[in-house]
């Protein structure tokens, strides 16, 4: 795949890489028109990240068309910068260098689900592919910088967070793991979200069981090498993969 902007050749496979995750959110239907927002950190340029451009549809978004944003919120290439999209995401890039992508969606199922007091449940074996889930309490529209300290606060150590009466959120060290973390998040939620409107009482797995098949997951081996690959090649059968420049 070409370069048409002539960036390094580490940022142009991050932009393609980010390009099509947006595509991706697109094909399983986890978008809300041209709101919500994916980011990954620019490789080998401190500060620095890409986030879709303002008022596109998620599948307009290519790897050329992806603002670069610092970390003081400031379009470095041209381009508007959602300010809620930067809020959320410049919040992890400031705190954990472990983050270089980061996702959030308004997801049908995911919303849904984030205005439970319960919150996630074990309702299937999706739930052991996310990890520990966090989550943030709803202080209105993102655009008070003074949120990112609780944003990260409450995301602690986990890899996916929900954020109450807003939507879902999932943070990876590669575009493909806060992919896989996200996807699987919003599986579980459109599984509960099903098993629920059939009024009856769920079946949930012990502790016990819980703890069993969180240990087994990392027999399945690294999702940016195993899964990653497989989303690609379904773009590009759908003759998405070839617009992604």
């Amino acid at each position: 795949m070409s370069n048409p902007i002539n960036c390094s050749a580490a940022e142009w496979q991050q932009r393609v890489n980010l390009a099509a995750a947006f595509q991706l959110c697109h094909f399983y239907g986890f978008s809300d028109l041209i709101w919500t927002h994916l980011s990954a950190r620019v490789p080998d340029e401190e500060g620095l990240f890409l986030l879709n451009p303002s008022a596109y549809m998620f599948d307009e978004i290519t790897a050329s068309n992806l603002v670069k944003v610092d970390i003081d919120g400031n379009a470095v290439n041209g381009g508007h910068v959602n300010p809620a999209a930067f809020t959320i995401h410049s919040a992890v890039y400031r705190a954990d260098n472990a983050h270089n992508c980061a996702i959030h969606l308004h997801a049908r199922a995911g919303c849904a689900v984030a205005t439970l007091k319960e919150g996630l449940l074990p309702v299937n074996q999706f739930y052991f592919d996310i990890g520990k889930v966090a989550y943030h309490d709803y202080e209105g529209f993102a655009l008070d910088h003074s949120e990112r300290e609780r944003l990260v606060r409450d995301l602690g150590d986990c890899k996916a967070m929900i954020l109450r009466n807003h939507g879902t959120f999932s943070v990876g060290n590669t575009v493909a793991d806060a992919f896989t973390s996200i996807y699987y998040l919003e599986k579980t939620c459109e599984v509960q979200i099903d098993a629920m409107a059939m009024g009856r009482e769920l079946v949930l797995p012990s502790q016990e069981i819980c703890e069993k098949a969180e240990s087994q997951i990392s027999r399945f081996g690294d999702s940016e090498k195993t899964t990653w690959p497989a989303l690609l090649r379904l773009l590009e059968r759908n003759g998405i993969g070839k617009h992604l420049e």
